[in-house]
């Protein structure tokens, strides 16, 4: 299947490919047999792999992990193990691939944009989206910890990988359109930390997004706040397909 040339159809892919991959991370989306499922990442040229993407926010490099993550948390026995909250001790398969799955999310966590994108849009918002890839990145290791391997959410991988998050979205300029970029990050990051710090953070963030008219950030914001009142330990994702709600971050 040939890659995508066409500035203007680029970019509908991507943009679709990050819509799927976001669906798919809420637990939305077709069945993880369907062999068609992530046809884009087949259509997405070979073109500056290491770079952060003006689009999506994150590297290109990330977008086939995400999709496997979300096959990955898609599994019944996973999900039911969660649900019922009994230990469940993962297959040696799985746990070997999520294990290299991390390492390779990990040998990304640092890139910045292309000359390109730094001459289109300027250093301030180049520099915006670098902290955007780093967290993505580790809101993909979040949700890898979370949904594949697990870990409950005070285990120290899962706290670290949340500090990481709001320590990126710290830095992004409070009012640079960077910020519409990251509503899935901020909101995985908000849904599973305790810490007030944090959590005010992610608010007042999603609140900046909210008064430039994003509806997305205020759907969000709301059931966010509710996640936190109703004191469910699940993952976020896990707690709201149990409500049917549907929530694609993007």
């Amino acid at each position: 299947m040939s890659s995508v040339a066409d500035p203007f159809d680029l970019c509908l892919v991507k943009w679709f490919a990050t819509l799927d991959i976001m669906a798919s991370l809420a637990g939305i989306g077709t069945s993880p047999a369907d062999e068609d499922r992530c046809w884009y990442l087949n259509k997405l040229p070979d073109t500056d792999p290491g770079f952060v993407d003006d689009i999506s926010g994150y590297s290109p490099e990330l977008m086939p992990m995400l999709a496997r993550i979300g096959e990955m948390a898609s599994r019944q026995d996973l999900r039911a193990a969660i649900e019922q909250g009994t230990q469940f001790i993962l297959p040696r398969q799985l746990l070997e691939e999520a294990q290299e799955l991390e390492a390779s999310i990990i040998s990304i966590s640092d890139r910045a944009v292309s000359e390109a994108t730094l001459k289109n849009h300027g250093s301030a918002l180049a520099a915006d989206l670098r902290h955007t890839h780093c967290a993505f990145v580790h809101a993909t290791l979040l949700h890898l910890h979370r949904r594949v391997l697990l870990l409950q959410r005070d285990h120290g991988q899962v706290t670290e990988d949340i500090a990481h998050i709001t320590n990126a979205i710290a830095r992004i300029n409070p009012l640079s359109p960077a910020n519409i970029l990251i509503l899935w990050p901020m909101f995985s990051a908000g849904c599973e930390t305790n810490l007030i710090s944090e959590r005010n953070l992610i608010q007042n963030r999603m609140g900046n997004m909210q008064n430039l008219g994003m509806g997305n950030y205020t759907r969000a914001k709301e059931l966010m706040r509710a996640f936190w009142m109703s004191g469910s330990s699940l993952p976020w994702d896990v707690y709201f397909a149990k409500l049917e709600i549907e929530l694609v971050l993007f």
